[in-house]
């Protein structure tokens, strides 16, 4: 499996940061293949981080493509600092 961190967004207004991936490969754990596929992990101060398509829509939590999102992408402290 190959993530890679795009940049991140930021919207003041809502307090939030998206950090954007692109996906390829296959999910092990869900059996979930991605061919280049970018998500979104949003990010506020009160809440948990929510994966949104290239649409913005919000994924469903819990189904094997989100689970398998979740489980390829991590947001480090250096991404946050760089915002």
């Amino acid at each position: 499996m190959i993530t890679e961190f795009i940049e991140c967004d930021q919207n003041w207004s809502k307090e939030t940061t998206t950090y954007w991936f692109k996906l390829t490969g296959i999910d092990y754990g869900t059996g979930v293949e991605f061919d280049g596929t970018i998500y979104g992990a949003v990010e506020s101060g009160c809440d948990d981080v929510f994966i949104i398509d290239t649409d913005g829509c919000q994924m469903t939590s819990g189904d094997n493509i989100t689970t398998a999102v979740m489980n390829n992408i991590e947001i480090t402290d250096k991404m946050r600092s760089d915002t």
